[in-house]
């Protein structure tokens, strides 16, 4: 029997993945919104069971592999199946919303399954994290649902998924949310981690947690844009350090 340390982080990764499953019996029922909170709310067990695993001296190629299981539930599976659900049956194309779904979630597959076989060593993210993406698609969804935006706007969301199935195989580069040498970003970074495990767990601000994602993902990708050099440490073949999508990359 491992020790119970390793336990720990194991249970917030259990947590991400029921949340995820979760998630798709609401969205089968019509219930978008709460479908839609259990991603973000997944995305929070996910980036805690790094946390959890450093401070418990945890790490474990177990636990690189068991994330990515509940990674492709919670993050691939859950968001295709909010999408498909609501978007499908009003659309005339039904089959084009489907194609999307499965391309999103082949393209998380995909990103995991690469990714466990190579260090998360580098600084940056190397195609766009499918735990963000995840969350991405979530906020906008809960967003667009709170500010009542026409039932126009619900069909462009396959196109989320297929654009962010591509961008998650892609070669763009993201920076992780590492601590800095400068103070103020670092309070920066930290005081919006904070304020994301506050709206989400009670269900508010959707729109602020979307915004922080986008600021972040553009921001990001320009600044690797113009730092053509920032994270080009070599990836190796040995397991990566557990620590939420770092810990593959994904």
């Amino acid at each position: 029997m491992p020790p119970l340390k390793y336990f720990a982080p194991n249970i917030f990764t259990a947590a991400s993945l029921v949340l995820g499953l979760a998630s798709v019996v609401c969205s089968t029922r019509g219930d978008f919104e709460l479908a839609a909170w259990m991603i973000l709310w997944g995305t929070l067990f996910d980036k805690a069971d790094g946390t959890v695993a450093r401070l418990c001296d945890a790490t474990s190629e177990f636990g690189v592999q068991f994330d990515s299981f509940a990674d492709f539930v919670s993050f691939g599976i859950a968001p295709a199946a909010l999408v498909y659900f609501r978007v499908a049956p009003s659309s005339s194309m039904p089959g084009l919303v489907a194609a999307a779904a499965a391309l999103y979630a082949v393209a998380l597959a995909v990103r995991l399954a690469r990714f466990n076989i190579t260090t998360g060593g580098e600084s940056v993210f190397f195609g766009i994290p499918g735990t963000f993406m995840g969350a991405l698609v979530g906020s906008s969804f809960l967003t667009a649902m709170k500010y009542g935006l026409p039932e126009s706007f619900f069909s462009y969301f396959p196109y989320l998924l297929a654009v962010g199935g591509f961008a998650m195989v892609s070669t763009l580069r993201l920076p992780k949310l590492k601590a800095r040498k400068n103070k103020a970003m670092n309070a920066f970074q930290i005081a919006n981690v904070l304020a994301a495990y506050v709206a989400a767990p009670f269900r508010v601000f959707p729109e602020y947690m979307l915004g922080l994602a986008l600021v972040y993902l553009v921001g990001g990708v320009v600044y690797c844009l113009l730092n053509p050099e920032t994270g080009l440490a070599p990836a190796t073949a040995t397991p990566a350090v557990r620590d939420g999508d770092e810990q593959h990359a994904a």
